[in-house]
Order: structure tokens, then C-alpha cells, then sequence
């Protein structure tokens, strides 16, 4: 199982030539979508909430979660609408200390905590196996998200690439 589980961690380094290349290897990020995003938002220095209302930016919310950390734990205060397709359930409210699964808990806590941390966004590859559903392959960027002048939120884009 552990095979399946997602890769968190992977640097991205922006590139003048806007490639966005993983850091530590030659593999760069291919997928349209997130190449398209990354592309809107690269120039932005820290992503700031009242930019996603943005005309350009709006198009990209059904595939972004924003998580909040409040109280030792992070809230989902958006869930996009290809996010609850794909993972079967609508998050928002919730906490990510409420996931059933205790390694996909683990993992997105950890990922989550990171990026605040560090100040740093993070690419991730993986698919939803430990969930039952390992035909749903995933890509994603995570970023710290300011809202109020303040980065205590991170912004995940999402892509899903069904297998079979």
C-alpha cells in the first residue's frame, strides 16, 4: 500500500523560462492544467485570497481546496466542486483531523503544516488507492494562501486523470 501512497515534499522550483521543474530532478510538471495555473499565479509573490476573485482566476476554483489552521488543526473552508466529484464527499467544515483514513490524515496534516512552515509551494503526485479508488490519478500544487495580510491558510489545485 504504502506504493500508493501520495509523494509529498517535492520542491518546485520556478524557472525563468516559466517551466516549473521538481527540484533535485529534470522531471518538470506537464500537466496543462497546473502548468495554466501555476502560469496565473506565478508572478504573484504570495497568493492573496482577494486575487482567486479575480475574472483570470475564478475558472480554476472547482479544482482548488483552501485549508485554514485554526485550533492545532486545519479546517477545509473551500472545497472545489471537481474535488467532491472525485473524492465522493464535500469537505467543507470539516477537519482534516475528522478523515477517516489515519495515513491520509497523517499525510495531508504533515503536507499542510509544511507549507506553512515554509513558506514554500509543493508539488505531489499519487492516486486515490488507499481510498478504493486507485483508478483516480492526481497531480497538485500546494501554497500558502494570505488572506488579511496574514499566511495562515494553504491552497491546494487539484487535477484528476481517471485511469480506466
Amino acid at each position: 500500500l504504502h506504493d500508493a501512497l501520495p509523494i509529498y515534499g517535492r520542491w518546485i522550483s520556478l524557472m525563468p523560462t516559466n517551466q516549473y521543474f521538481i527540484s533535485g530532478t529534470s522531471e518538470s510538471i506537464t500537466d496543462p492544467q497546473i502548468v495554466e495555473f501555476m502560469d496565473a499565479v506565478v508572478d504573484t509573490g504570495y497568493l492573496n485570497f482577494e486575487d482567486l476573485q479575480k475574472k483570470g482566476l475564478m475558472k480554476f476554483w472547482s479544482n482548488i481546496a483552501i485549508h485554514r489552521y485554526e485550533n492545532g488543526d486545519f479546517k477545509y473552508i473551500f472545497y472545489g466542486t471537481n474535488l467532491v466529484a472525485s473524492f465522493g464527499s464535500e469537505r467543507t467544515g470539516l477537519n482534516v483531523s475528522e478523515l477517516d483514513n489515519p495515513i491520509r490524515r497523517q499525510e495531508l496534516s504533515d503536507a499542510l503544516m509544511e507549507v506553512l512552515n515554509t513558506k514554500k509551494t509543493i508539488y505531489a503526485t499519487g492516486n486515490l488507492m488507499i481510498d478504493g479508488k486507485g483508478y483516480h490519478q492526481w497531480q497538485q500544487v500546494k501554497m500558502p494562501l494570505r488572506r488579511n495580510g496574514k499566511i495562515n491558510e494553504v491552497l491546494s489545485f487539484i487535477v484528476f486523470n481517471r485511469t480506466s
